[in-house]
């Protein structure tokens, strides 16, 4: 079972209709707009709540920032390759070896924030994560479509095999500055954690690799949550009517 904490991450769960919610407790001495409109949604898709004092809210969750509502969930769902290419979605995020959930959910927020659509995340079990994915993703883990690949060099091949480009930030000589690139759809950007980067596989499947170039002459790369904001927001700035 998950414990989701706070409006923003309930709101998205119960509108997304990406988990199956168990019950929610929402504080019976609060008020507020968020809670009326929370109130009125789960009432219509028959969602089990529950009024509760603020102690037993307090009892039960992790922390002390849930403002008065908590959710008991499953996990969500996650969807593979085949579902991907039977929903073609034009702008993908493919995010790789970045382990801290809160980073992890800051750089979805921004993907999804940006414009795309769907994100492939490494394959790993990230049920444990989602109360912190949740809360640092402002519940757009649960509005966004996402993806784990089985096979990673074969659902790869797949993947380009239906017309989309593997686009890569991956710095050597041949990279191109970000802003420089004209971003084709549909297409994979793939971002890499800053200790391994990116997989062997995605590098071997790459179209192209981005870098972002810097106007002083310093030797400190950018974290992953700062270069995937500069470079999902240039894919915007560029495709915009």
């Amino acid at each position: 079972m998950i414990l989701l904490e706070g409006a923003l991450s309930v709101k998205a769960a119960v509108e997304s209709g990406a988990r199956t919610i168990q019950s929610i407790w929402m504080d019976e001495a609060k008020e507020s707009k968020d809670f009326d409109y929370i109130k009125r949604i789960v009432k219509q898709r028959n969602i089990k709540l529950l009024m509760k004092s603020k102690s037993e809210i307090d009892e039960n969750a992790t922390g002390k920032t849930h403002g008065g509502i908590i959710a008991f969930t499953s996990p969500r769902k996650i969807e593979d390759v085949q579902y991907l290419l039977k929903k073609k979605p034009w702008f993908v995020v493919m995010i790789e070896g970045v382990e801290d959930p809160f980073n992890l959910g800051q750089m979805i927020r921004t993907a999804y924030a940006s414009g795309a659509n769907a994100i492939i995340l490494s394959k790993r079990d990230w049920s444990l994560a989602e109360p912190t994915l949740m809360k640092s993703s402002a519940g757009a883990y649960d509005r966004i479509m996402i993806v784990q690949l089985d096979k990673l060099e074969e659902d790869l091949a797949l993947i380009k095999s239906q017309g989309y480009s593997i686009v890569v930030t991956h710095r050597e000589e041949t990279s191109m500055d970000f802003m420089d690139y004209d971003y084709p759809f549909p297409m994979v950007l793939a971002f890499g954690g800053e200790l391994r980067g990116l997989s062997r596989a995605v590098l071997q499947a790459r179209d192209v690799s981005l870098k972002i170039n810097y106007p002083t002459q310093t030797k400190l790369a950018l974290n992953a949550v700062s270069a995937s904001a500069i470079i999902c927001f240039e894919v915007y700035r560029k495709r915009k009517p």
